[in-house]
């Protein structure tokens, strides 16, 4: 379980992701939700002690997360919208909304009892 204090921590940085989609900085806030997801998932790892001494990004845990699918069922599709590569363009290839996956994955870890 994600303390409060942590969480409140983690929703402030992803209103940063808030502000850039509002000024229509979508790779900024794209970046910012995928940042802020993985450290979510990252306080999860550490919480049922799949951490490894290997030092990863917070991306890297959403990759990694999806080896566990029984374990994220309730958050799978939120994984695969913050995992979906962007298109050459920068777009992406289906509208995907980072900033509300990132919070549903928030409320997840917060909720999470082993």
């Amino acid at each position: 379980m994600i303390t409060e204090d942590l969480y409140q921590s983690l929703l402030r940085d992803l209103e940063s992701a808030i502000k850039f989609e509002n000024k229509g900085e979508m790779n900024r806030s794209r970046v910012i939700a995928r940042q802020v997801a993985g450290k979510a998932i990252r306080i999860l790892f550490t919480q049922l002690h799949l951490d490894t001494q290997q030092s990863r990004t917070p991306y890297q845990y959403l990759i990694e997360i999806q080896n566990y699918p029984d374990l994220v069922t309730p958050i799978q599709d939120e994984i695969t919208a913050l995992t979906t590569r962007v298109n050459t363009d920068f777009s992406f290839p289906a509208n995907l909304n980072l900033v509300n996956a990132t919070q549903n994955i928030l409320l997840f870890v917060k909720e999470f009892k082993k």
